[in-house]
């Protein structure tokens, strides 16, 4: 079957092929992207640090109804994803956290989306992606350690449009969405939309895996899970989205966007050996505003925002009258942006102060009624800063370099339950950062940057306290999460540098980093003593390093040699040199878990200009290792299989996780100027495997699109 599949792909590359034109069609310059996390908005090609954009060619193309599935098929990074809509990101050796804030700020128009949970922000309303790698701590501060993902939402323009589609396809999946966008008059702009997006079946996990895995490596995955169903697994998402954008004259504009987003009924399935299933509401809103002012020599701009999410956890994934509320918590993100840009012949200046506010509340309740220790104390974090940045061209050179003062405000609430005081402490940071990029001849440049950046620990690693109680067969399972109040913030330093090329047809970049990290917060497990509970500490390493290579790349075979038609092949890799730690006691190095060895992505893309496009896009996954959290339930797991390298030893329980390439398709057909058909299929080849060991991602999924545009 497989052979079939790729022999119809080649065929129909291959008729593309011969299908010469009259004149070539050239696509987007990447010298006229501009990067508007830069705060500057920066052209791509004067940026020193490392930036990828998910066009909208791709994120029409390739399947993904939220942004954690478009990212994690569309460039490079680490994912710790579950069933049930949930999941976080990161980057070049920062691992995802499931826990706390992540080392990747996740922002929406370039301010605080208030989530750092990627799968409630649908793709229907995202107009590109930039994703930009290493620290951005001096635009953005403490959440910016390894990177940003700035997710750009559609505007409107003199041309009115709009766009009605229809999904529908494995495991009882349908999707509407439907925008429009457009200028009522010479001064006001309107973009509103609506997305639905529910899953009515429980979805059955991948039955074969495309690469070869050892017997440990199906055992980590459990042989019962191929090709079985995964209940408690449904959901339904509904996302409106709204904004306003009024230009009062040539040089004020005042813009104002909200989006609301409810998930309602999402099963949590809990992990596949235990299946003790729940349920869970999501809650969003976001307020985002903007005044700017524009002369010919600077532009000002002023941007309040607000955002509260809430997520409401049940007991049970019943619908029934004994159901209660067991967790409930409630985050706030407000503050105000300011930033004024002056452009001074060869230099651009930017400078400004942000405030934002971050407050943490959560309830717990054991039964009905009957309150219980949340997982971590409610808590405030204030932070206040002032920034300048300047970027200088002189012909082909571009030089950027920047200074940020962050001072923080960090309270902790107290909690009888917790055991833990009311606690405030003040930090002062000054982030500095330095880069350059020379664009030589003949389309080549190069490039480094070195920037430093901060991480306050998150209440959850200081105060927090989180037990499971549970049953694994006939076995009873019990595991403490305690903080530790000593926990120091964590400081980084990254140095990059590499090359590039581009020319209309082909680009490339090649990207050296290395990052040199100062108390990393890592875990300790410990194994409880008779009744008592194995436990997990939070505690600072002695010294952290992560370094690696990436590459990203593009030809238009087209272009190249003269025809109409786009026949693009493309792809990205990052590759871990070293991800290791220093424990403080032990004095011991050991490699850093839940970041895989190498991230990949690669495929290949036909445009024909006429209305039909396809793309045949794949995704690798490299090793990565994970503390066995289910050994009781996967009893064929001896010590004979944990993984005894990288500093650890049979006892610690750590197993390597296999690689996986995960292939996606995609085909549409414009039937009229206005509609437009098409079919995607996930996971072409059935994979089974998992983000988060525990939790298997769905199988194979095929569905049908239909659209019109207006």
């Amino acid at each position: 079957m497989y052979k079939k599949i790729l022999s119809g792909v080649a065929a129909l590359l291959a008729f593309a092929g011969m299908l010469q034109a009259q004149e070539t069609v050239k696509d987007y310059d990447l010298d006229e992207v501009v990067v508007t996390a830069t705060r500057m908005n920066l052209p791509l090609k004067s940026i020193p640090q490392k930036v990828e954009i998910i066009d909208k060619d791709k994120i029409l193309s390739i399947p993904a109804e939220n942004a954690a599935e478009l990212l994690k098929r569309a460039t490079n990074l680490d994912m710790i994803q579950y069933p049930g809509a949930s999941a976080t990101v990161g980057m070049r050796g920062f691992s995802p956290t499931a826990h706390a804030r992540s080392y990747t700020l996740v922002m929406i128009d370039g301010l605080p989306s208030g989530t750092s949970n990627l799968t409630t922000l649908p793709t229907s309303v995202i107009e590109r992606i930039e994703v930009i790698k290493g620290p951005y701590s001096v635009l953005y501060g403490t959440d910016a350690m390894g990177g940003v993902i700035n997710i750009i939402t559609k505007k409107a323009t003199l041309q009115k449009t709009g766009e009605v589609s229809l999904k529908g396809g494995s495991f009882g999946t349908t999707s509407f969405d439907a925008n429009a966008a457009g200028m009522l008059s010479d001064r006001v702009g309107v973009v509103v939309g609506f997305s639905n997006q529910i899953q009515q079946k429980d979805y059955r996990i991948g039955g074969k895996n495309l690469l070869k895995i050892s017997k440990t490596e199906k055992l980590i995955l459990d042989e019962k899970s191929y090709d079985d169903v995964y209940p408690n697994t449904t959901f339904q998402m509904s996302q409106l989205f709204g904004k306003l954008n009024y230009s009062v004259n040539n040089q004020w504009n005042v813009s104002v966007s909200s989006f609301y987003n409810l998930a309602s009924d999402v099963e949590t399935p809990g992990n596949y050996f235990t299946q003790i299933a729940s349920k869970k509401d999501i809650g969003r809103l976001n307020l985002f505003s903007e005044i700017s002012h524009t002369s010919e020599n600077n532009k000002l701009i002023i941007a309040p925002y607000y955002s509260n999410e809430k997520n409401w956890n049940y007991e049970t994934a019943a619908s029934d009258k004994t159901n209660f509320i067991s967790f409930k918590d409630d985050v706030s993100e407000y503050g105000v942006r300011t930033n004024n840009t002056y452009y001074l012949n060869h230099i651009t200046l930017l400078a400004g102060m942000d405030y934002d506010v971050l407050d943490y509340q959560s309830t717990r309740q054991s039964k009905k009624g009957n309150e219980a220790s949340p997982y971590k104390p409610n808590n405030r974090n204030q932070r206040l800063s002032a920034f300048v940045q300047t970027n200088y061209e002189l012909g082909d050179l571009s030089i950027n370099g920047g200074l940020r003062a962050n001072y923080i405000r960090y309270k902790i609430f107290k909690h009888d339950s917790l055991s833990n005081k009311s606690t405030s402490d003040n930090y002062f940071y000054l982030i500095p950062s330095l880069g350059l990029k020379y664009n030589l001849p003949k389309g080549f440049n190069v490039h480094a940057s070195v920037g430093k950046a901060f991480s306050i620990p998150d209440a959850f690693a200081t105060s927090g306290f989180y037990e499971v109680n549970t049953m694994v067969g006939e076995w009873p399972f019990r595991m403490a999460y305690v903080g530790n109040a000593d926990l120091k913030p964590e400081t980084s330093i990254t140095y990059e540098g590499g090359m590039g090329y581009y020319r209309d047809t082909f680009y490339f970049d090649l990207t050296y980093f290395n990052t040199t990290h100062k108390n990393k917060i890592v875990t300790r497990r410990t194994s409880g003593m008779g009744n008592e509970a194995d436990s997990t500490h939070y505690e600072n390493a002695k010294s952290a390093s992560m370094s690696g290579l990436e590459f990203i790349g593009s030809i238009n075979i087209g272009q190249l040699v003269g025809w109409n038609n786009k026949v693009e092949i493309y792809g990205g890799l990052t590759y871990m040199f070293n991800n290791i730690f220093t424990e403080f006691a032990t004095e011991k190095v050991k490699d850093l878990l839940f970041v895989n060895k190498a991230n990949g992505n690669f495929g290949i893309s036909y445009d024909n200009r006429k209305g039909f496009t396809t793309r045949l896009h794949a995704r690798y996954k490299g090793r990565r290792l994970e503390r066995d959290g289910f050994s009781r339930a996967r009893p064929l797991i001896t010590k004979e299989n944990y993984y005894t390298k990288g500093g650890y030893k049979e006892t610690d329980k750590i197993l390597q996780f296999s690689d996986h390439l995960i292939f996606d398709y995609s085909a549409f057909y414009n039937l009229t100027p206005k509609a437009r058909i098409g079919i995607s299929v996930s996971n072409l080849f059935d994979e089974n495997y998992t983000e988060k060991d525990g939790y298997n991602m769905p199988g194979r999924n095929i569905m049908g699109h239909a659209s019109y545009f207006f």
